[in-house]
């Protein structure tokens, strides 16, 4: 039988109804806490009608349950994004139950529409109103693209009326959203008796916390007094932060930036006691919930964090970095920060300071010129044979040509399909009850649902995307050290996925490669040579014998151990008034009590 061809960038392509016995899932959403639950359980009704009017198997639920559909970036619907990830491998057909429940933004429902096309995934919604092939045929594409923009458009006037109502709201004295630090939602009445279903409780404001609003008042007095946030951190290192990205965990010196930078505890007027409210439009208004910072406080604490500002120099402006959002730590694999000491770029661990858990100490760092250096030294131990494109085109074939572990999965799967029917055979003829029938059926459908559906592959594609990035390997490293820092940049994020260089702050070393998935075949290939990486997943690991051994931060003569400051905060912020007002730097050490080089060491750390 003659090899049926591929073309996968052909604008018009027909997918075809699967038949009977296809892998299906389904995907359900509503927008808001406050709409109702139920409609989630009338969305899967409707898609199991659905499914079973067709002779799907519908294996699992992608559920949103408090997602928005209006975003125009698939990343930021999580859910969404994992069901366009598990296409053409955990499933055939994707249903939904209306083109609203898909999407509201035009560029997401033609974009997840043609990523499913190209997996030949079958989509459909359970209204029966569209499918993948439908909404590519003469006058029918005409109707989805009204359809889809109808959606837009509903969401577009719902948020309009959104902003219309909190800056309606923001006007009136009461807070938006979430209730800051310090603060509690009001307590609403309940319904009275008999009232009708329309009835809402009246606007109140947010109360104080009877634990948190004394520390959002230390917070601003210890502010006024050029406290650094760090600083003001460790004091009220008992207390807890709630935030919707990072839910609870104690104060750090990102959440004390944040809360002295709020308008809502600070007063509106000199003694009118209330707080400020910040419209969505910009305006401030005088709040009806009681305030936290006098208006002469926070007029100080204005003034002092003015103070304390230094404009940066040229140099130390903002400049591109090589492994920005690529580099991350191996102990808790979260992004290292940028920083610069003494005009010296380093990446760093924040997860101290974060309050984060890392097994690694959560404080190292590393300069970036060590980083810079030890990837071009991996970039430059690539050696490629001269015969690699043969074996990148053997390997890439033998990759994507079905081998014994997809010929058992195939075999497996078609034993439990078996194993399904012969127990719905028994139920007709009444052997089992519906019952043991479903208890069965729920244990072959979760492991289904667990073994990949075997998909083929363009093998011509893969192998040449591969060459490709492999010609471009080969030139790279000699270019490496000549490449300016932007030139570096892209070299970088052509090779590595986002967070795609784990580095061991501990052994100063980098320990694993995240590449693309072009790259990874030619750049396993030319690492070979050295002995030192293996391929693991979709990664490249430097082998445990290979791995350096910890040392402490402190084995390194430019990392001084952690000393306690000679000034506490208060007196670093009176130093600073006085080197303004003329002082010499020895004047003011001699005042403090404290050698020359802590004036000038603070001094320093300000430029």
């Amino acid at each position: 039988m003659p090899r049926q061809k591929k073309h996968p960038n052909r604008v018009y392509q027909m997918i075809g109804e699967p038949g009977p016995g296809a892998i299906t899932v389904g995907y359900v959403r509503y927008s808001m806490e406050l709409q109702d639950p139920a409609s989630i359980a009338t969305q899967k009704r409707r898609i199991e009608e659905f499914a079973e009017k067709k002779g799907w198997k519908l294996v699992r639920w992608y559920e949103e349950p408090e997602q928005s559909a209006k975003y125009e970036e698939i990343e930021e619907r999580p859910i969404f994004s994992e069901l366009l990830n598990d296409a053409g491998v955990r499933y055939q057909v994707v249903l939904c139950y209306m083109n609203n429940r898909w999407s509201r933004n035009v560029p997401v429902a033609y974009n997840s529409l043609t990523r499913l096309r190209r997996l030949r995934v079958w989509w459909a919604t359970s209204d029966g109103l569209w499918d993948i092939d439908k909404v590519q045929q003469d006058g029918f594409d005409v109707a989805f693209a009204v359809d889809t923009q109808m959606n837009a458009a509903y969401v577009r006037q719902l948020s309009k009326r959104t902003i219309d109502g909190k800056e309606d709201r923001a006007r009136d004295g009461y807070h938006n959203g979430w209730v800051p630090f310090g603060y509690l939602p009001p307590e609403y009445p309940k319904a009275p008796d008999g009232a009708p279903s329309t009835w809402r409780p009246p606007r109140m404001p947010a109360r104080p916390d009877p634990v948190n609003f004394p520390a959002l008042v230390r917070i601003g007095e210890l502010a006024a007094q050029g406290w650094s946030d760090s600083a003001i951190a460790d004091a009220l290192e008992d207390h807890i932060s709630r935030t919707s990205r990072f839910g609870e965990r104690p104060l750090t010196k990102d959440t004390i930036a944040a809360i002295r930078r709020s308008w809502f505890p600070r007063e509106f007027a000199p003694g009118c006691g209330h707080g400020t409210i910040d419209t969505p439009s910009g305006e401030l208004v005088e709040g009806r919930h009681q305030a936290a910072w006098p208006y002469e406080l926070w007029q100080q604490m204005v003034e002092t964090k003015t103070a304390q500002y230094r404009r940066p120099r040229k140099e130390a402006q903002r400049r591109p970095h090589e492994f920005s959002r690529i580099i991350v730590c191996a102990a808790c694999l979260r992004p290292l920060r940028v920083a610069r000491g003494d005009g010296i770029p380093y990446y760093r661990d924040t997860s101290e300071e974060r309050k984060l858990a890392c097994s690694a100490s959560g404080r190292l760092w590393i300069k970036s010129a060590t980083v810079l250096y030890q990837f071009g030294d991996l970039l430059r131990g690539v050696e490629l044979p001269l015969t690699w494109r043969e074996v990148i085109a053997e390997r890439c074939t033998a990759e994507v040509v079905e081998d014994d572990d997809n010929e058992r999965v195939r075999l497996r799967r078609a034993e439990l399909e078996a194993e399904q029917q012969r127990l719905i055979t028994l139920y007709t003829k009444g052997y089992i009850s519906e019952d043991a029938l479903d208890k069965q059926i729920e244990g072959i459908r979760r492991e289904l649902f667990t073994l990949p559906v075997p998909v083929s592959r363009d093998v011509h594609e893969v192998t040449q995307a591969a060459i490709s990035a492999g010609e471009t390997l080969v030139s790279m490293a000699d270019y490496w050290s000549e490449a300016t820092i932007e030139e570096r940049r892209d070299m970088v994020w052509s090779l590595l996925m986002i967070e795609g260089l784990i580095y061991d702050l501990e052994r100063r070393a980098i320990v694993g490669l995240l590449p693309r998935a072009d790259v990874l075949p030619v750049l396993a290939l030319g690492l070979e040579a050295t002995a030192q990486w293996e391929q693991r997943d979709n990664g490249l690991w430097l082998r445990s014998e290979c791995l350096p051994d910890r040392r402490d931060q402190r084995d390194y003569p430019h990392f001084p151990p952690p000393q306690a400051p000679s000034l506490t905060p208060l007196q670093q912020y009176e130093a600073r008034l006085l080197i303004d007002q003329g002082y010499s730097m020895r004047q003011v050490a001699k005042h403090f009590g404290v050698s020359h080089g802590a004036i000038w060491r603070l001094m320093q750390k300000d430029r």
